[in-house]
């Protein structure tokens, strides 16, 4: 996984943005690097959404306030659904998203006269984490995994996957259902968004799972791979599970190379930012200097809490569409105090 070597650049992992966030709640993250006002931007805002993503937002909040001392980021990850409740209801303007807005949650939109944008921001990967002394489920089939994990399954010990497996019980571990990264598991793996067993162990943060996996020679869980190669590198006491491919039916590691390739699929998965249309006309240059600044920095956000990148076209992508939703409102996006810088 590509990562920042720069010493003069922080290095903040996963795991430490989300404990910070974690203990703090709503963070505001108000000029933590001192910095100068270099363009007048001032205000405050509100950024809600993915437990995921929120490490993302987290360092582009910080290093925005750090140029622009005026401006306060708010950023609370109470998950995507929850997330998408606010947004939706006009109470954040911007929302962070481990996966697409839904039907639903598009009709409370509308309820509410919301109209808004999505921008891809990088990529994630779902991994299927076991204890390092579990030497027996080394690859598993996305059949396997549906038979673990759906609906009134019937699945209690490891032997009930196959035969040859312990006759020991899974201790299973996973996000809970106001989280993205679960909507996403359940739709690719169970077929449908929220079919899942309601005997698992469930929790909004992702490090909760590794952390009870690590604890457990017997036990399973499934999030972000990000969280779980922080705790590798800590001590090394997590390994991944090969899965199923649905593009080849080979078996792959949630590496680097699988994911750009295409073969870690289904549960290799795109990030987005999206926000509030209203919110960026009445402050406009707020909203859009941070919405450019985002993008501009997006590659090295992502990568700097172990994300993947996004492809250079994304953001492209991204840059003409925050300018058409500019033009659209009546604003010259040459204008703006952040200037687009394409890769």
């Amino acid at each position: 996984m590509a990562q920042s070597h720069d010493p003069e650049i922080r290095r903040i992992t996963r795991r430490t943005a989300m404990t910070t966030i974690a203990s703090i709640g709503a963070v505001s993250i108000a000029g933590c690097m001192g910095g100068g006002d270099e363009g007048g931007v001032s205000g405050t805002i509100e950024a809600s959404g993915s437990n995921t993503v929120a490490p993302i937002t987290q360092v582009a909040a910080e290093d925005f306030e750090a140029e622009y001392a005026d401006v306060q980021v708010n950023v609370e990850p109470e998950g995507t659904g929850a997330g998408f409740q606010e947004f939706c209801q006009a109470n954040s303007a911007f929302q962070s998203a481990s996966r697409e807005i839904t039907d639903e949650e598009i009709d409370i939109c509308g309820d509410h006269d919301v109209e808004y944008t999505h921008y891809t921001v990088g990529q994630d990967t779902l991994a299927v984490g076991v204890h390092e002394d579990n030497d027996w489920c080394e690859q598993i089939t996305l059949d396997e995994l549906n038979e673990i994990w759906e609906f009134e399954s019937d699945v209690e010990q490891w032997s009930d996957v196959r035969d040859e497996w312990p006759d020991e019980d899974i201790a299973l571990h996973a996000r809970d259902s106001a989280s993205g990264t679960f909507d996403y598991f359940t739709e690719h793996i169970n077929g449908e968004m929220g079919n899942i067993r309601d005997d698992y162990s469930a929790t909004s943060q992702t490090d909760e799972i590794w952390d009870a996996v690590e604890d457990n020679e017997y036990a399973m869980g499934w999030g972000g791979v990000g969280h779980l190669r922080s705790l590798q590198d800590q001590d090394g006491t997590l390994k991944t599970v090969e899965v199923e491919s649905e593009l080849d039916g080979e078996f792959y590691p949630p590496e680097e190379e699988y994911i750009e390739g295409g073969e870690y699929s289904p549960l290799a998965r795109p990030l987005f930012f999206y926000f509030n249309h209203a919110e960026l006309e009445e402050n406009t240059d707020l909203i859009a200097s941070f919405a450019r600044f985002y993008i501009n920095n997006q590659h090295e956000f992502a990568t700097e809490v172990d994300f993947y990148r996004a492809t250079d076209q994304d953001i492209v992508d991204n840059h003409d569409q925050l300018d058409s939703v500019l033009e659209d409102i009546g604003a010259d996006p040459d204008d703006i105090t952040v200037e687009r810088q394409d890769p």
